[in-house]
């Protein structure tokens, strides 16, 4: 047998930094899938992310065939590497495979459906795709390993392979005819067994320690860690919402030999991430991963890592996210998935949210262990109004909770990004680019433009945008740099939804100036300006030479929230003076000397308190400053005390402030390595900002009290 080569991509646009910033595990279980089956086969396998190194594989490797992720954020860029690898070698095997596709992840058969139109959008899908030859609909890992068996069957032809004019099991394919699609048997993910399995995809060898992954471990990349695959939940905004199959995992041993074998690589790194990610729906919904936690621990006792943990909270079962974050040192990031508190709204998109009591007894929980707790709302859900909206964000403030608003993306493997939905919630769509996913390859701009909903038959674009505009004061002031702000106004009978509604009216008042409001008045203007009506207009824009630079820079295509909250820390004198501007005048009216103490010494303290110039100082840095900070209110002694009464704290205080330059140095190390390609600073804080929405004082400088 001659060999194979096979190509796997997980392409990401590296423009101006990449889109996604994990190890790219995906792809890796299916190769090393593939190198298991095909042992006694010559099999040449080759993983890449990077696009550049894609294309120059297919010139100078010249691959037998290529299997390419298919994401939203990827997925033009996918399709152009199918035709370019078709035109450099027409009998080069072309696959897709992800949830960017019409009938979705997990789906069991694909039906022509007139009320959908699932099956005439798949057909039009491949039809906009002529390089594609197959786009496996199934599970990748088992799909591959039946299209090669297919392909060593035909004499590795592709044009023999078509010419049969047939299905192969777990694709999807055009007919001969092209007017019509062939749809191969659904294949079973692995392990799909009974309930759920431990061991079931243990059975694929690790793509880590077998050393697949090794060319991403460098510190470059997020390690991510499978646990589990599938999601017992059917939430319609989702493209795992219509996998009804049950959840198979990998065993509590094989995970935590990975991590290990990750850990032991970095510890010899002098820099580089210090972050894994738990890729799973709901990490900590079941016993196992508990006692996932317990190796996981041996791990951090010897290696020191990692420090942070990211993954997504689980929507039953929370109890277990505390016990894991208890066992692994408090690293672990814990993060709320609300989407909505209308009860309405959550009935129309199949969500099963805890109650209320649940969301604050986990909160308490969570501010014992020094977590800002956050949240994630999206608008305009069905259902949801504008007043319910604010309702659902006044109850999570008022509970300390930092709420995150996102905008709809009406995925089009997702139920919401269906006809039967669009019809049905009078769903209102617009067009704008994905953040970071854009480039030019081989001479050809290539854009990711999504689809997003502005509006619904109960919220009209105008109010989708009161919504949208107030939530970046919301994310901007839910930072943990202003929480010792909330804990004043809270102690002064402010509640904080009441304080940034009444900031957000000042900035808006055409009286007031100053560089908050000139941010936030760009936030709004920008949130209108970055869509569009259709795809092809938003490509037409961003295609001009001008506006192309325009997105180099960042000027435009940015994530708005993080973009803004990113460069509101960079202003944070002008912010803490506005916000201390609206306690005095517009909550204090009958103002007296005593409180006007308090205030002075708490706005002095916080423009002295955060180092945020020093991680973006050129100059050699010292680590203790002989500049010393006098205050009459002894306001960081008081945040320790916060239910005592001022009185007891007014008096002549001085600290001294150091900074940690281990603390810097490893900012600056993780800005470094989100932003790859990207040369600008300020735009690499907006993204580190976003990853680390929860630490409240890693931004801080150390300081002490000498009198």
């Amino acid at each position: 047998m001659k060999n194979l080569k096979v190509l796997l991509g997980d392409p990401r646009h590296s423009t101006v930094g990449v889109h996604s910033y994990f190890v790219p595990i995906s792809i890796g279980y299916i190769g090393s899938n593939l190198l298991k089956h095909f042992k006694k086969n010559n099999i040449e396998l080759k993983l890449s992310i990077d696009s550049e190194e894609i294309f120059t594989l297919l010139d100078e490797w010249k691959p037998d065939i290529i299997g390419i992720s298919n994401y939203v954020w990827n997925s033009h860029l996918s399709k152009f590497i199918c035709e370019y690898a078709k035109k450099t070698n027409s009998n080069v095997l072309c696959v897709l495979g992800g949830p960017e596709f019409p009938a979705g992840t997990g789906a069991r058969k694909i039906e022509n459906n007139k009320e959908d139109q699932t099956y005439d959008k798949c057909l039009q899908y491949l039809i906009d795709r002529p390089f594609v030859d197959y786009f496996a609909y199934s599970d990748g890992e088992v799909v591959f390993v039946e299209i090669i068996k297919q392909f060593i069957e035909n004499n590795f032809s592709v044009k023999s392979l078509k010419d049969k004019n047939e299905s192969i099991r777990g694709c999807v394919s055009l007919t001969k005819e092209k007017n019509k699609i062939h749809i191969g048997e659904y294949m079973p993910r692995i392990g799909m067994v009974g309930s759920v399995k431990e061991e079931g995809r243990d059975i694929i060898p690790s793509p880590y320690t077998t050393g697949l992954f090794d060319k991403f471990l460098d510190g470059t990349f997020v390690p991510a860690f499978e646990t589990a695959r599938g999601c017992p939940f059917l939430c319609t905004f989702c493209d795992q919402g219509l996998d009804s199959t049950k959840i198979t995992t990998f065993s509590v041993k094989r995970i935590a030999e990975e991590v290990s074998y990750v850990a032991e690589k970095f510890s010899k790194l002098k820099t580089g991430t210090k972050t894994i990610a738990m890729f799973d729906s709901n990490w900590g919904l079941f016993e196992k991963d508990l006692r996932l936690a317990d190796e996981i621990l041996k791990i951090m006792d010897k290696y020191d890592y990692p420090k942070l943990i990211e993954c997504l909270t689980p929507k039953s079962n929370w109890n277990n996210l505390i016990q894991i974050n208890d066992k692994l040192k408090n690293r672990v990031s814990l993060n709320l998935s609300m989407q909505s508190l209308k009860i309405e709204t959550l009935t129309d998109i199949k969500r099963r949210n805890w109650t209320k009591e649940q969301y604050l007894e986990f909160l308490s929980k969570a501010k014992k262990r020094g977590k800002v707790a956050t949240s994630e709302m999206i608008i305009p859900l069905p259902s949801e109004t504008e007043k319910s909206y604010f309702e659902g964000v006044k109850f999570l403030m008022d509970n300390e909770v930092q709420t995150r608003t996102y905008t709809l993306m009406m995925l089009c493997g997702a139920e919401l990004g269906r006809d039967r939905a669009i019809k049905q919630f009078d769903m209102k769509s617009k067009w704008r680019i994905l953040p970071k996913a854009f480039g030019e390859h081989r001479g050809k701009k290539i854009f990711e433009i999504e689809q997003i909903c502005v509006g619904t038959n109960t919220m009209n674009y105008q109010e989708y945008l009161n919504c949208r505009n107030y939530s970046f004061i919301v994310k901007l002031l839910g930072h943990p740099v202003f929480k010792p702000i909330d804990t004043l106004t809270r102690k002064l009978g402010i509640g904080w939804f009441d304080f940034s509604r009444t900031v957000t009216s000042v900035i808006q008042n055409k009286d007031y100036n100053g560089k908050f409001k000139d941010l936030y008045q760009e936030f709004c203007k920008e949130s209108h300006e970055e869509l569009f009506e259709t795809r092809e207009e938003a490509i037409n824009f961003y295609s001009q030479n001008e506006n192309y630079k325009s997105l180099i820079r960042g000027d435009i295509g940015e994530n708005l929230a993080s973009k803004y909250t990113g460069r509101g820390l960079l202003i944070l004198d002008d912010i803490i003076t506005t916000l201390f501007y609206v306690i005095r005048k517009e909550f204090n009216k009958d103002f007296n000397e005593e409180l006007n103490v308090v205030l002075d010494s708490s706005e002095k303290w916080l423009k002295n308190l955060y180092l945020i110039d020093a991680i973006f100082s050129d100059s050699k840095l010292e680590k203790v400053k002989k500049d010393k900070l006098k205050i009459n209110f002894d306001f960081p002694e008081w945040l320790q005390n916060d239910k005592q009464s001022f009185e007891k704290f007014k008096k002549n205080s001085t600290y001294k402030f150091s900074l940690d330059l281990k603390k810097i140095d490893y900012i600056r190390n993780e800005i470094e390595t989100i932003t790859l390609a990207s040369k600008d600073r300020e735009r690499a804080f907006s993204r580190y900002i976003e990853r680390r929405p929860a630490e409240s004082n890693f931004l801080k400088k150390e300081f002490e009290k000498v009198m």
